[in-house]
């Protein structure tokens, strides 16, 4: 039995044969060589960066309220433009940069990306105040654009690195969900920092607390940038002509389908996550009492510690549960319970309060629990290496559209139909994340997986001798007809492939067990 393919790294003519009975493949070491020591500067740069993605995204938002609250109050043009720019430019950067870390690499597309974040932090701290509040709020919105630019790259370029640097035995989609973590505390901090500084009076303490606040976003950029001079190059970075890299890969039926998986599941996450942003102040005030912006901090303190063993437990079951099951179940169990919360506001509008609070925060768990974890990780280890960070990108990008519409899409639900309403709606739409999930996403994604760098860009033919059949696609492979099930993406382990007479038989090493075997590889 003998597979042919041709290396991504080979000239037009290179041909690579597996004749060997036994052949060891180390998918996790075709991004880079095990001994490097490259995996723990790329753990504090994918670890850092998601924690400064979460934290200016919604320092921001705080440093807005206080502003509105003092001498700055917020023109109507500008509740949109806030909002409206920072998710535009995460949108262009996560295309563009994604797409810029497969072109000329991950190192220098990093080093961009970071540069604009700590651009677009310095200069929302600097912003001129005291005059025209319709200029402030001008220059800010242009700031938080560039800042959302910086802030989108991070998110294909974090994951990336963090997945191609996994060491020997290790999961890469449990490497890149531990770094994804650091969103939760990211995103928390900003309260935290909020109800220190709201302590500071006098005449000025607005325009203190506000900047000090959107400045302190520049200390992890900042850091960030410096360490990100000293990163090594991914060895899965090819380099050349990305344009064509993707359009081959879109050729591929495999590759379509993994992306129409992790962008409609991301999108459909981000419009039920935003969603709940629409209910949840009426929640926290019926518990804290009148909305105040000492308040408005403890309540979203409160929601963020409620999602983080959430997010905890996600990273945990990458291994034992694989992305799809965390998907699958997750979008499940997010539907289940907002039917039922659903239920409870049509039932008892204007009682139970702590059932209500108890039901919300089962739901915040829930939020970061499952698809949170799976949508991020997932694009790392459904697509090959040469346009890994440019799908993960438009995969994102999708999330990011969603936010959009998650935002605006029940305002005028929530106003027609009350929060009963929304949560009929939020229960649908995550029923419909949860089919896709069954129908586009591989169920052996981030447990048992071939690295696709290691496969070829046009072909991957496979002659199994007489009775068998040839298989083959584009990135990835090809599928199996006795399986019935796609075997083009399985191994993120260390895995051996056995050669027999009638056949093969794939090994994860430290699993210990055929995670496939049959006639078709």
């Amino acid at each position: 039995m003998q597979a042919k393919y041709k290396p991504l790294h080979t000239n037009e003519c290179g041909e690579n044969t597996l004749s060997s009975n036994t052949e060891l493949l180390s998918p996790a070491a075709a991004s880079t060589p095990r001994k490097t020591g490259k995996g723990g500067k790329s753990d504090f740069l994918a670890s850092m960066g998601n924690f400064s993605i979460q934290y200016n995204l919604s320092s921001a938002s705080v440093a807005v309220a206080i502003m509105n609250s003092s001498k700055y109050p917020l023109p109507e043009w500008a509740r949109f433009s806030l909002f409206g720019l920072v998710f535009a430019g995460a949108v262009v950067g996560m295309c563009v940069l994604g797409y810029l870390g497969d072109h000329i690499g991950r190192r220098p597309a990093m080093l961009t990306t970071l540069s604009l974040t700590l651009l677009g932090t310095v200069v929302s701290a600097l912003v001129p105040w005291g005059g025209d509040v319709d200029a402030t709020y001008a220059v800010l919105s242009a700031a938080r654009f560039v800042l959302g630019m910086g802030v989108g790259g991070k998110y294909p370029l974090s994951a990336v690195a963090s997945s191609e640097t996994a060491s020997a035995g290790e999961l890469a989609s449990q490497r890149v969900g531990k770094a994804f973590f650091w969103q939760s505390p990211g995103a928390m901090f900003p309260y935290v920092f909020a109800l220190i500084l709201l302590q500071v009076g006098g005449e000025h303490a607005a325009d203190i607390q506000a900047r000090v606040l959107m400045g302190l976003g520049a200390i992890p950029s900042l850091i960030l940038l410096i360490s990100a001079y000293k990163y090594e190059e991914s060895d899965s970075f090819e380099g050349g002509n990305t344009g064509a890299r993707l359009m081959v890969a879109l050729r591929s039926k495999a590759n379509v389908h993994a992306l129409v998986g992790t962008a409609c599941t991301w999108f459909i996450y981000d419009v039920a996550f935003y969603g709940t942003n629409i209910f949840t102040p009426d929640i926290m005030t019926s518990i804290f009492g009148e909305e105040t912006l000492t308040a408005m901090c403890w309540q979203s303190v409160v929601v963020q510690a409620v999602g983080i063993p959430g997010c905890l437990l996600a990273v945990r079951h990458v291994r034992t549960q694989g992305l799809y099951s965390l998907s699958l179940w997750g979008n499940i169990a997010l539907a289940c319970l907002f039917s039922v919360f659903g239920l409870v506001y049509l039932i008892w509008p204007d009682n139970l309060v702590w059932v209500k609070f108890a039901l919300f925060c089962s739901l915040m768990f829930s939020l970061n629990y499952g698809p949170n974890v799976s949508t991020y990780v997932l694009p790392t280890v459904c697509f090959p290496a040469p346009v890994r960070a440019t799908l993960h990108g438009v995969s994102a990008a999708s999330a990011k559209i969603g936010a959009v519409v998650g935002t605006y899409l029940f305002q005028p639900i929530v106003h027609a139909w009350g929060i009963t309403g929304v949560m009929v709606v939020q229960a649908l739409v995550c029923a419909l994340s949860a089919v896709i999930t069954y129908y586009f996403v591989d169920r052996k994604a981030g447990r048992v997986f071939i690295d696709p760098s290691s496969l070829p860009l046009q072909t991957f033919d496979t002659n199994v001798g007489e009775g068998g059949r040839e298989s083959g696609g584009g990135f990835g492979g090809g599928e199996s007809d006795e399986l019935g099930e796609s075997t083009h993406r399985c191994l993120d382990v260390d895995v051996e492939v056995v050669r027999g007479g009638d056949g093969a038989e794939i090994r994860p090493l430290s699993l210990g067990e055929p995670a496939w075997s049959g006639r078709s590889l």
